[in-house]
């Protein structure tokens, strides 16, 4: 009997643990600092973006005097990112800002984080693929007729 009434007490308690909230402790960003990115980069992007270039212009406009931090990382072959750039500079009282963002041969993820007065810390990313010059290349050197398909045999 003993045995039995432990067995339903330790039902008991799994029973309410499972069904108790679960807090999980992550920061919650209410303020995040704004930035809104005019020319380089775009927030609604899908998948990404290609390029030939070897470097990235960004404009845009952010808080007076923020601070801002940009990351540009490739993954290894294992898949582990290593950084390939780092920056900080202070927005100046304008709001306005520009830098050039030097790019490698492959996928270069892209971390701006926002930091200003009064507004939480907040973290955007982006991708860009830079393909090598030989498929530019073979690409201005492909003849594309209309009309003109293959056909499957």
């Amino acid at each position: 009997m003993k045995q039995r009434n432990k067995g339903f007490a330790v039902f008991i308690i799994a029973l309410l643990l499972s069904f108790s909230p679960v807090c999980a402790f992550a920061e919650e960003i209410d303020n995040p600092a704004p930035i809104s990115i005019t020319s380089g980069l775009s927030f609604d992007q899908e998948c990404p973006e290609a390029t030939f270039d070897d470097s990235r212009m960004i404009y845009g406009e952010t808080l007076p005097f923020a601070d801002i931090s940009v990351t540009v990382c490739r993954k290894d072959a294992d898949g582990v990112l290593f950084e390939d750039y780092n920056t900080e500079l202070t927005v100046g009282s304008l709001g306005i800002f520009s830098m050039v963002l030097p790019l490698e041969l492959g996928t270069n993820y892209i971390e701006i984080i926002v930091n200003g007065e009064d507004y939480d810390e907040a973290s955007y990313n982006f991708e860009i693929k830079r393909m090598p010059q030989r498929v530019k290349e073979e690409l201005k050197n492909m003849m594309a007729l209309p009309g003109f398909m293959q056909r499957n045999k």
